[in-house]
C-alpha cells in the first residue's frame, strides 16, 4: 500500500512536471534516477497507461554494469515506450549481465558477444531487433523522457530523413549544454561531427549504408553518420534531449586524445575516389599509367573515375584496354566531347573561353559523382610521388577542404596556387616549405572534401572568372576556411612537344612571365 501511493504522487508530479514545460530536466534526472530510482524504479508507475511505437533501442554495455540500470530506466520512462529493448553485452566482465536480468520481466532482450567493438555491438543489437526506427544508447548515458517522442515525429513527418538529431546535457565531470545547429549545417558537420549515437535514425537508410562502422581506427558514429548523408539522405534536428555523462572512463575522450584529426574522421581509411581526365595526350598517358600503377594507396579502397575526352578512337580503346587489366576492382569510364580534339595542348591566350567551359564542364560532371568523403584530383600532365596521397590526407584539420601537391606552371616560374591580396584578387605565390595555407591551387593533384565538391558548382563567371579561383573565393576568402599546399609533395608538370606560344603573343607573354 505504501509503494502504491508513492507510485502515484510519482505520477502526478510528472503530469505536474509536463504541464509546466518540463523544466530543469538534468535536476529531474538525477533525483528521479539517482536518488529515488532504487527504491521506485521507473517503469512500476503507470507503466499501462504507456503508448508503444515502432522504435528499438539498442543498449551496449563493456564493463558498464554500475551505469546500466539508469540507462534502461531512463528508456522505460519515456514518454511513448519503444517495441524493443535489448541490452548487447560486449565482453563484460562485470555485473552487467545481472543487472539487464533483473528487467526480463519488462521485455528487457539480453545477448552478449565478444566483439570488443561498439560498432560490432550495436549491429548485433539491429540485427536482434526489427523496429523500423532505432535509438542506440552507450550504457553509461541516458535519453531524455521526450527524447524517442520527438525523434519519432520528425523522423515521420519528414520521409526523406535519416536522423532525427538532438541537443545534448553534459553531467557528471561536466555539466554544459551542447547546443545543436538548427537546421543542419553540412559545412560544420563536414568539419567537426555533432551528432550523439542515440540520435534515432531510420533502419533502412542505417542498412543502405552498410550499418555501424566496424572500425577501432576511427570515430565510429561520425564516419557512419556521413555514410548516410552521403546516399542522399538528411538530417533534421528534434526537440529532445540526449544525457552524456563525462566521466574517466569515456571510450572516445581517450581516442580523441591519442589520434589525428585524419584518423578520427576515417580518412586513413575509407574508400575515396580518384578522378582524371585524359585528353587524349599520347605523349603523357605512359607516365599517368604508371603513375597509377604504383600509386601506395590501397588500389581496393579506391573508386576511380577516368573521364575520355580525346575524341581519339586509338587513344581510348588504349585506355580501355588498360583499365580491363588493372587492379582497381571499381573503377568508371565515360566518354565526354568538351571542346575540339587537341584543346588541351592549344595556347589558352587564343582558345581561354573554350577551354574555361571544358574545364567546368569536366569538375561539374566529376562534382555530381562523387560519392565519397575524400576525393583525389589529377590532371593527366600531372605526375605526383607514388605516396602523394597518403600523404596529402594526413594534413586535413577542422578547418582544412583541401590539400595539393606542389607543381609548376608549364609556362611561368611559379607554384600553380595563389594568395588573396586586398582587392580580393589573386596573386602568384612563391615556393614554399614544409606544409602551409595558400589563398587556393589548381587540380592537378589534389584531396578535397567531397561535400565541399557535392555541394558546388563550377564556372568560370565572376568574381574571378576563372572555375579554380572561384571554388576557393567561396571557402578561402569567405567562408574562411584553410586550403594547404605541402611543398614536399612536389609533381613533374610534364611539358607538351606540341605546345607552342603564338608569334604574336610571345611578347606580351615573356612580359608577362
Amino acid at each position: 500500500m505504501p509503494n502504491q501511493i508513492i507510485y502515484k504522487a510519482i505520477g502526478k508530479i510528472s503530469k505536474i512536471w509536463i504541464f509546466l514545460g518540463r523544466p530543469f530536466p538534468s535536476a529531474l534526472r538525477f533525483i528521479r534516477h539517482k536518488c529515488l530510482g532504487h527504491f521506485w524504479p521507473t517503469i512500476k508507475y503507470n507503466s499501462d497507461e504507456k503508448e508503444t511505437c515502432d522504435v528499438a533501442v539498442i543498449i551496449t554495455s563493456h564493463n558498464y554494469g554500475h551505469y546500466l540500470s539508469q540507462a534502461i530506466e531512463s528508456v522505460l520512462s519515456q514518454s511513448i515506450k519503444p517495441k524493443e529493448i535489448i541490452v548487447v553485452d560486449d565482453s563484460s566482465t562485470d555485473n552487467t549481465k545481472e543487472v539487464a536480468e533483473k528487467y526480463s520481466k519488462n521485455n528487457v532482450k539480453y545477448i552478449y558477444g565478444e566483439w570488443k567493438n561498439v560498432g560490432c555491438a550495436r549491429n548485433a543489437g539491429v540485427n536482434n531487433s526489427q523496429a523500423p526506427f532505432i535509438v542506440c544508447l552507450d550504457a553509461d548515458d541516458m535519453l531524455h523522457p521526450e527524447l524517442i517522442r520527438c525523434s519519432l515525429k520528425t523522423l515521420k513527418e519528414n520521409p526523406d530523413t535519416a536522423i532525427a538529431y538532438t541537443d545534448h546535457s553534459c553531467f557528471g565531470a561536466d555539466s554544459s549544454i551542447y547546443k545543436a545547429p538548427d537546421p543542419f549545417d553540412w559545412k560544420r558537420f563536414e568539419t567537426e561531427n555533432h551528432f550523439n549515437c542515440s540520435d534515432m535514425v531510420r533502419r533502412e537508410a542505417l542498412l543502405q549504408a552498410g550499418g555501424w562502422s566496424e572500425s577501432n581506427l576511427h570515430h565510429i558514429d561520425w564516419v557512419t553518420w556521413r555514410r548516410i548523408l552521403e546516399l542522399g539522405w538528411k538530417a533534421k534536428k528534434s526537440n529532445g534531449m540526449f544525457f552524456y555523462r563525462k566521466h574517466k572512463e569515456n571510450m572516445f575522450s581517450a581516442f580523441k586524445k591519442e589520434a589525428s584529426y585524419a584518423q578520427r574522421i576515417g580518412f586513413l581509411e575509407t574508400p575515396a575516389m580518384l578522378f582524371i581526365a585524359l585528353s587524349g595526350r599520347e605523349w603523357a598517358w605512359p607516365k599517368t599509367a604508371e603513375f597509377l600503377q604504383q600509386q601506395t594507396f590501397p588500389h581496393k579502397k579506391i573508386h576511380l573515375v577516368i573521364m575520355d575526352t580525346s575524341q581519339n578512337k586509338v587513344f581510348s580503346e588504349k585506355v580501355k584496354k588498360w583499365l580491363s587489366e588493372c587492379d582497381y576492382q571499381s573503377h568508371t569510364y565515360i566518354k565526354e566531347t568538351v571542346g575540339t580534339p587537341g584543346l588541351a595542348d592549344k595556347y589558352r591566350g587564343e582558345h581561354s573561353d573554350e577551354a574555361s567551359l571544358a574545364c567546368t564542364k569536366i569538375y561539374n560532371r566529376f562534382a555530381r559523382m562523387c560519392t565519397t568523403p575524400l576525393a583525389f584530383f589529377l590532371e593527366d600532365d600531372v605526375v605526383p610521388l607514388i605516396d602523394a596521397y597518403e600523404r596529402l590526407i594526413r594534413h586535413f584539420d577542422i578547418k582544412v577542404i583541401s590539400v595539393s601537391g606542389f607543381y609548376m606552371h608549364r609556362t611561368r616560374n611559379s607554384p600553380v596556387a595563389w594568395e588573396w591580396n586586398k582587392y580580393d584578387l589573386p596573386q602568384d605565390v612563391s615556393p614554399g616549405r614544409g606544409v602551409s595555407s595558400v589563398g587556393g591551387n589548381g587540380f592537378g593533384c589534389l584531396a578535397i572534401r567531397g561535400e565541399f565538391l557535392r555541394r558546388s558548382v563550377f564556372h568560370s563567371g565572376p568574381p574571378c572568372r576563372n572555375y579554380d579561383q572561384n571554388f576557393y573565393y567561396s571557402y578561402v576568402l569567405k567562408d574562411k576556411f584553410k586550403a594547404l599546399m605541402d611543398w614536399n609533395v612536389r609533381c613533374d608538370h610534364l611539358n607538351s612537344p606540341n605546345y607552342h606560344v603564338p608569334a604574336q603573343f610571345q611578347t606580351t607573354y615573356s612580359a608577362a612571365g
